[in-house]
């Protein structure tokens, strides 16, 4: 029954306004990314477990136009991240930043071919070496690692391990869903020390100290708001990959990074934090190299050790299986 007929047409016209402001009032929701709101026309885009953004990104208002930092792994989530993007600044999207090459930071790439994309130089080489590669593994061998994952008896796992599980899920969900779809795209403008964006909101640092967590990060500074996005130079609550970058240098960099002015900074993977969650990851890499010692002065590889796992004061930091993959790293440094 239309009850509308029995109301004054004012009456009615005013409900259905107050019903559609409320609803665009309502903040952007995806499953992929809960959005975190750090100043004024600077927001933090978090990952959801689950979801197949699986990194955090940034939107940045500079005032006529958006950029954007580090598109997600998905054009799913990064066609979300655009609007969100959209309704939040009502600007285009007109600079996107990849902070490295790993493929789950640059899989958006492909939903925002209209923005300048921008990396270090040896980033752009390494995806251009790198994403094919990643691509074919979404098309072929991805979907046996998530049905794997999907066979797995839940039924006894501690929450924590319940987490990881979901976590891991939507990665190669991510992986499986996307391989089809994906191309590569690479970033045109390189900076190999440092671009200044000045917009007529805010400015921002696009900055690279080198060789961290991979050959080549980018990270993105907001002088006048004390801002960081660190990319993947910052896990908070997460275990890091340290295979692949240099970890002394990767230290070198965060101290420098510590000494700038900056009162929040969004990690590539993990809740946002400040300063001291770089103290705690530096203290993580001192403790991976002691335990690394410690095997070495066994005359024992901790490849061979199959109990080796987490320790319980980062029980519960998600991506445990790095663990032992640090381990195993920084001990072949050792010989």
């Amino acid at each position: 029954m239309n009850e509308s007929k029995h109301l004054p047409f004012h009456l009615f016209f005013l409900l259905c306004f107050i019903g559609t402001s409320f609803l665009s009032a309502q903040p952007f929701s995806s499953r992929h990314f809960e959005i975190e709101k750090l100043d004024d026309g600077v927001w933090a885009a978090i990952a959801k477990i689950g979801g197949h953004a699986i990194c955090n990104a940034g939107i940045i208002d500079l005032g006529e136009e958006t950029l954007i930092f580090d598109p997600f792994m998905t054009p799913e989530a990064a066609d979300d991240l655009k609007k969100a993007a959209m309704e939040l600044t009502g600007h285009p999207v007109k600079y996107v930043v990849n902070s490295h090459y790993h493929n789950d930071h640059i899989g958006g790439n492909q939903v925002f071919e209209n923005a300048t994309l921008i990396s270090t130089t040896r980033t752009r080489e390494l995806i251009a070496q790198n994403q094919p590669d990643e691509i074919e593994y979404g098309k072929t061998d991805a979907s046996k690692r998530l049905a794997d994952i999907n066979a797995a008896n839940i039924t006894s796992m501690s929450n924590q391990a319940m987490e990881e599980h979901e976590m891991w899920k939507g990665y190669y969900e991510a992986y499986v869903t996307s391989g089809p779809v994906l191309r590569v795209i690479l970033p045109t403008l390189l900076v190999d020390h440092e671009l200044s964006i000045m917009g007529s909101k805010q400015n921002v640092k696009c900055i690279t100290l080198g060789t961290g967590h991979t050959e080549s990060d980018l990270f993105l500074y907001l002088p006048e708001k004390k801002i960081l996005f660190l990319g993947d130079l910052l896990f908070i609550k997460n275990h890091p990959w340290m295979k692949e970058g240099n970890t002394d240098h990767w230290i070198i960099t965060l101290d420098s990074i510590k000494m700038m002015d900056s009162k929040m900074i969004v990690p590539g993977h993990g809740p946002v934090g400040s300063k001291s969650d770089i103290d705690v990851m530096e203290n993580y890499f001192k403790q991976i190299f002691e335990t690394a010692l410690a095997y070495k002065n066994k005359g024992m590889s901790p490849e061979q050790d199959e109990s080796l796992s987490s320790p319980a004061s980062y029980y519960s930091w998600l991506l445990s299986m790095f663990y032992k993959y640090n381990v195993i790293y920084a001990y072949g440094l050792l010989h």
